[in-house]
């Protein structure tokens, strides 16, 4: 089968990093450690798992991130990655074949996966307590059980990813998609899923006033997200460009801050000021300050840079909420200190406690979509040919010009 593989390897990764700064494209060149490749296809690591040939394999911006080496090789998620991977864990496909042991699924059938490989894939019994906790992400022993080490579908070399042509996946992770629900729209839910689980994890109440840091699919999502579960509070988004503030406007923001790049970092701390009657400072080398600010602001870029205007976004004793895949960067924490803010982190999907009931995240953005208080329409802006990978990584980075929101390989198109 055809996947793109990517493998580690320290003489192209520093060169890559250097030549990187100046020539983008050199990341998804000949000289990278990412390939196009013909392999195996994987084996069910047993009875209880089906083998799924992907429709769609949507590209997440945690591929993106490894792809242009933003991750700092020192990170923590390096202990749980070996190298190389078969990339893509967003998607819709079609189960393929069904080993003797699992129950209530057939060749046929249209899934979407939840990718993380915890304790029921890894067959490891009694689970540990975040795995009990329905905490899926959260699983503690990511290293142990029956399968090696690795986080999720598409960041290891043995289950395969959605940027391939098959992939097998444990029966407990299978969620059926409704034939109400299209290809394009189940491709999404995954993105989607970690946007709600976001704003599941740390709900404004009624009239609380709130900033939405990125306009990417997560920000989109979360800006959609908030407009549904909770419809009371005023939200702002910051957005770059001119596609995501008119998306941001359609999802529920009341108001929208354009950031420009290359923008003087005062003049985006005043506008933030001048929302809220708060007041500006100036500290030395261009370092800014912030009297007053939001209630809850969601960072969902995820660089240092973003995470410091979180925390200084926010009043005294409000909360950020971390959405984004952040890495070993520079960030000035004295909000934390001298404001009192609370840092939330937000990672991946669970079961979560909505309206009295409990429910996969997953489950909770179907429900959404079947009573029709979401519309993801809109959000999935361009597909490629497996073949085209090249094309799509530059047209991701390009977004200013194309106007691109998701992208996803299109395992349909011939």
């Amino acid at each position: 089968m055809k996947t793109i593989r990517l493998d580690l390897k320290p003489a192209r990764w520093l060169a890559c990093k250097i030549l990187g700064q100046v020539t983008p494209s050199v990341y998804w060149s000949r000289l990278s450690c990412l390939r196009l490749r013909e392999v195996d296809r994987p084996a069910l690591p047993g009875d209880d798992w089906v083998r799924i040939r992907p429709l769609l394999g949507g590209i997440c911006g945690t591929d993106i991130g490894a792809i242009l080496q933003r991750s700092h090789p020192a990170s923590i998620l390096r202990c749980f990655t070996r190298f190389p991977i078969d990339l893509g864990h967003e998607g819709v496909g079609v189960i393929e074949e069904v080993g003797k042991g699992v129950a209530g699924w057939d060749t046929g059938q249209r899934v979407i996966v939840e990718p993380m490989l915890s304790c029921g894939p890894r067959r490891i019994d009694p689970a540990c307590p975040r795995c009990r906790a329905g905490q899926f992400s959260l699983c503690e022993n990511l290293s142990e059980g029956a399968l090696p080490r690795g986080v999720m579908i598409g960041t290891n070399h043995f289950t395969g990813g959605t940027w391939g042509e098959s992939l097998v996946a444990h029966q407990s992770q299978l969620f059926a998609v409704p034939d109400s629900v299209d290809d394009e729209t189940a491709t999404l839910i995954d993105p989607i899923a970690c946007a709600v689980h976001a704003v599941l994890r740390h709900t404004p109440a009624a009239g609380q006033r709130v900033i939405v840091i990125g306009a990417g699919i997560v920000g989109l999502g979360v800006v959609a997200a908030l407009h549904t579960l909770a419809p009371e509070a005023e939200v702002t988004l910051i957005a770059r460009y001119p596609h995501q503030e008119e998306l941001g406007r359609r999802f529920g923001a009341a108001d929208v801050i354009r950031s420009k790049r290359g923008e003087k970092k005062a003049d985006r701390y005043q506008e933030v000021a001048d929302r809220v009657g708060g007041k500006r400072f100036d500290a030395m080398f261009g370092n800014q300050a912030l009297s007053g600010g939001y209630d809850v602001v969601y960072d969902c870029i995820g660089t240092g840079e973003s995470l410091t205007d979180a925390m200084k976004f926010v009043h005294g004793r409000g909360t950020v909420v971390e959405c984004a895949t952040p890495t070993i960067t520079v960030v000035d924490t004295t909000p934390l200190w001298f404001a009192e803010v609370s840092v939330i982190g937000c990672y991946g999907r669970c079961v979560e406690r909505l309206n009295g009931q409990e429910m996969h995240t997953y489950e909770v953005v179907l429900s959404l979509l079947q009573s029709r208080r979401l519309d993801l329409t809109g959000l999935l802006t361009h597909t490629f040919r497996l073949e085209q990978y090249r094309e799509a990584l530059g047209t991701i980075v390009q977004r200013s010009r194309s106007g691109l929101v998701k992208a996803a390989f299109d395992h349909r198109r011939l």
